[in-house]
């Protein structure tokens, strides 16, 4: 019985760490999606802080379909940026740019990490599930070897005396199941 009660313990353990690995998998999926978003970011705060001094324009989409059409001076414009904690300030694009880079290598190291976490989980569960398939193997090679097997019950001569066993002893009464509102029918009966 020790046997088994380690394999149901393995089996929750592999189980667990195939649980983690598929989280870890989605958070790598959601900081990739940022990561991206963010490049994209620098890249259009580069090309507007390395625009000669003559006047940018460009088009802002604010979603289905719409864009607004932007015309910045000839002085280097303001960016609204998050600044934490849902705090917005305006800030020229020199310094978003340095603001996103910042965020982006943050992200990047939190990636990172994830990254590794996702390939020692997966390392786990791979040895988990190696330890977990050589036990019940092992169990299952030692209850089918004829020494471990218990003696099938004899069943030619005894199965007529069961039978009249089973007419002697009388059935016990099946009382009707009630439900729990009084005798109304209920979608349980």
């Amino acid at each position: 019985m020790d046997e088994r009660a380690t394999l149901q313990r393995l089996a929750k353990e592999v189980e667990g760490l195939r649980a983690r690995h598929t989280q870890i998998g989605g958070q790598l999926e959601q900081v990739d999606a940022v990561l991206s978003e963010h490049t994209v970011t620098e890249a259009v705060l580069k090309a507007l802080v390395q625009q000669p001094s003559a006047e940018t324009t460009a088009h802002v989409s604010i979603g289905s379909g719409v864009s607004l059409p932007y015309k910045a001076g000839s002085t280097e414009g303001t960016a609204l940026i998050d600044l934490g904690s849902n705090i917005f300030g305006e800030r020229p694009w020199s310094e978003a740019l340095t603001i996103t880079e910042q965020r982006r290598h943050d992200i990047q190291a939190l990636r990172n990490e994830l990254a590794t976490q996702a390939q020692q989980t997966e390392q786990q569960l791979a040895a988990g599930a190696q330890t977990f398939n050589r036990m019940a193997t092992a169990m299952e090679a030692n209850s089918t070897s004829p020494a471990s097997a218990p003696p099938p019950p004899p069943q030619a001569e005894e199965s007529a005396p069961d039978v009249e066993e089973e007419d002697r002893q009388p059935s016990a009464p099946r009382g009707r199941r009630r439900s729990m509102f009084g005798g109304e029918l209920t979608l349980d009966d």
